[in-house]
């Protein structure tokens, strides 16, 4: 396999498990999403720029720093809040699904923007995946959650465009994945932190302690995560690797949130959305 492609399917199984570790800590935890997402990003930046340091990767320069500050503020810096309270509001596995229709963006956006090459296989299988996607936003027993669904679409958009910025980059930089990861979340942690502040006021510092035990594990997943789908941008075009790491994200969420949470996380609907998602996944990968 393509190293871009391996590197893409170890995010969306890096990705999965921090999905299913969010539920999890929301689930035993009182604090609010928003400040639950911004201890994640905060702990996870300072994962990646420990292993940066330690690995003696060089350290990038002003010009690289901005660029990837901007790629932070918009994913996970401004959805992360919308992320994990889609989790919260549908589940695991349905904001891994609806997620999934992120590379329609992704593709898009890539095709205007960076000039890759319009292949219709992969059009095909982009497509393929959002109506998979679709099947979990459209259910019935989702109207009086809608809400969610909403968030989990925005978290979409917001990963499309985050993967065309990424791309556009990467490609004119050697600075290191881990480096650019810890920069990027370091960004999103700010742009939460902002958030956090405006909402909670007075309250950060105790909205913070109630969440950080829990999220702790969320930190250094993304910490270790981000950077590897941060690679497989650099080294494979944007169309090839964003369907591909959403749809062995989704694979491997109903599978771990399916052992974790219970039959609620592998419905019909789901296992469909999912065979969807794999199709698509599929053809995209062969284009």
């Amino acid at each position: 396999m393509d190293p871009a492609l391996l590197l893409a399917v170890l995010a969306g199984i890096g990705w999965a498990t921090n999905i299913v570790i969010v539920r999890w800590g929301l689930d035993r935890t009182t604090g609010p999403p928003l400040v639950a997402a911004m201890v994640g990003v905060g702990v996870g930046s300072v994962v990646a720029a420990t292993i940066a340091v330690v690995s003696g990767q060089a350290v990038p320069s002003p010009e690289d720093l901005w660029r990837f500050v901007l790629v932070g503020a918009i994913a996970p810096g401004t959805s992360q809040g919308l992320f994990v309270a889609a989790i919260g509001l549908i589940g695991t596995s349905r904001t891994s699904v609806l997620i999934a229709t992120s590379p329609v963006f992704s593709v898009l956006l890539a095709i205007i923007f960076l000039g890759e090459d319009w292949k219709a296989a992969a059009i095909i299988g982009t497509l393929v995946t959002v109506i998979g996607g679709a099947l979990i936003g459209w259910a019935p027993d989702m109207l009086e959650r809608r809400v969610g669904v909403i968030f989990g679409l925005a978290t979409a958009f917001s990963f499309g465009v985050r993967d065309v910025v990424a791309r556009s980059f990467s490609t004119d930089t050697d600075v290191s994945s881990w480096w650019s990861g810890a920069i990027v979340l370091g960004s999103a942690a700010i742009v939460s932190l902002v958030m956090v502040i405006v909402k909670e006021r007075g309250g950060t510092v105790r909205a913070v302690r109630a969440v950080l035990p829990e999220f702790l594990l969320s930190g250094l997943m993304m910490g270790l995560t981000l950077p590897t789908l941060l690679l497989a941008l650099d080294r494979g075009e944007v169309g090839l690797v964003a369907p591909l790491s959403l749809a062995s994200q989704n694979v491997a969420v109903v599978a771990l949130g399916s052992v974790v949470f219970g039959a609620d996380e592998r419905t019909p609907r789901i296992l469909a959305a999912i065979v969807l998602v794999i199709v698509g996944a599929a053809m995209v990968s062969i284009a």
